[in-house]
């Protein structure tokens, strides 16, 4: 009680939130809205990610009402800017389902935005798509898109084990919530893999500005395989040091490495190694086959509804494709509900089945976490660009 107590303190204490109306809903659209409400990070520091998935909410929307919305109905979206504060999305997220009684609620930017709705759209009954990193338990109300961390880290094990043959491998991760359950995934499930083995495990802080002392003991280890599981900043600073100790030994990078920022700072080192990380296909498409599925189906029509929106040089990126699928999913759900209300749409949304960015959409009564196999592909720098690995 203390704690909520305080909670509320610090909220009656916080600057209104600023959030806009949609005013796009075209008039063509028949029928009474369907209200949907939608939380991202636009100021501070996370706006990086808000402003790319406002960017796909908004092309989406006015294509879907374009096309007579929703089985008639325009959705119409309510947008709160958090501020990249979790404690504004909690406010935020209430705003939306009391006062503008919103029926759905998809976002966020970041994780612990997405933990601070969480409970908010437990407690008023209204579906919560998570379109960010947020590691969610089951929850009746709340659904995620992509694989999840646990799937992704087995893959990435699987991989390494299976495709490289590794034997002897180290892991190098940060401390982070998603790094740390990765890093007990690989822990627990190498036993699959009769002659493969951890010899070493070595964390740093995301902060950290040398892992120097961490790589030296792993190189000691002699490993044939280094998972390094982490995100873009520290895994630049890992590269630096492996270069800087000479190392040799092959590197398996988790997806969230690969960030523009990596090649930008240190995509000559990890080209010149070989480096390979496994990371969503959206970042190779360009380089696949035409008639590739992925290609085809969902990165194509995507790319060509952004720049006829946005102009012919707009580029689709990660943040555009977790939040398309998070939309693209709520759409369908809304489309097949009984009626089109919190409790019918969280139904259906457990019957819902797309093909995205991050994987199948494909929850269950018992599984929310959306795509049941992980759809990561393995990737190589060549050239300064991700290009697909080719063993």
């Amino acid at each position: 009680m203390k704690r909520l107590s305080a909670f509320f303190k610090v909220a009656l204490g916080l600057c209104m939130i600023f959030g806009f109306h949609s005013t796009q809903t075209p008039a063509l659209a028949a029928g009474e809205p369907i209200r949907m409400g939608t939380i991202f990070s636009i100021v501070g520091w996370a706006g990086f990610l808000g402003t790319a998935e406002k960017e796909v909410f908004t092309a989406m929307l006015d294509d879907l009402n374009g096309r007579g919305g929703i089985n008639g109905r325009p959705i119409e979206l309510f947008f709160e800017d958090d501020q990249s504060n979790p404690m504004n999305a909690a406010i935020a997220v209430t705003k939306l389902i009391r006062d503008k009684k919103v029926v759905i609620v998809v976002g966020t930017s970041i994780a612990d935005s997405a933990n601070a709705i969480v409970p908010v759209c437990e407690k008023e009954n209204v579906p919560f798509i998570n379109s960010g990193p947020a590691l969610i338990p089951f929850k009746k109300w709340i659904f995620s898109v992509g694989p999840g961390s646990i799937r992704t880290a087995d893959h990435v094990l699987d991989f390494g084990a299976k495709d490289l043959g590794a034997k002897r491998i180290a892991l190098l991760r940060s401390t982070d919530a998603d790094a740390t359950l990765a890093a007990k995934t690989i822990t627990t499930r190498i036993s699959k893999y009769r002659e493969a083995s951890i010899v070493i495990q070595e964390t740093f802080e995301a902060t950290d500005t040398s892992m120097v002392p961490q790589l030296t003991r792993i190189n000691a280890a002699k490993p044939d395989l280094i998972i390094l599981y982490t995100s873009t900043s520290p895994a630049t600073v890992v590269a630096k040091n492996y270069k800087q100790l000479g190392m040799t030994a092959q590197v398996l990078g988790s997806p969230a490495i690969t960030a523009p920022e990596f090649v930008k700072n240190v995509g000559k080192i990890a080209e010149e190694s070989r480096w390979i990380c496994l990371s969503v296909p959206l970042i190779v498409a360009e380089k696949m086959a035409s008639d590739d599925p992925y290609r085809k189906n969902v990165y194509e029509p995507v790319k060509k509804l952004m720049q006829e929106k946005y102009g012919p040089t707009k580029q689709v990126t990660l943040f555009h494709g977790s939040s398309h699928d998070a939309i693209e999913a709520a759409a369908e759900a809304m489309k097949a509900a009984k009626q089109v209300d919190s409790a019918s749409i969280r139904d259906a949304l457990e019957k819902v089945r797309i093909e995205g960015f991050f994987g199948a959409f494909a929850c269950s009564s018992t599984d929310h976490q959306g795509a049941p196999i992980d759809p990561m592909r393995p990737v190589v720098l060549k050239g300064g660009e991700w290009v697909p690995f080719v063993k």
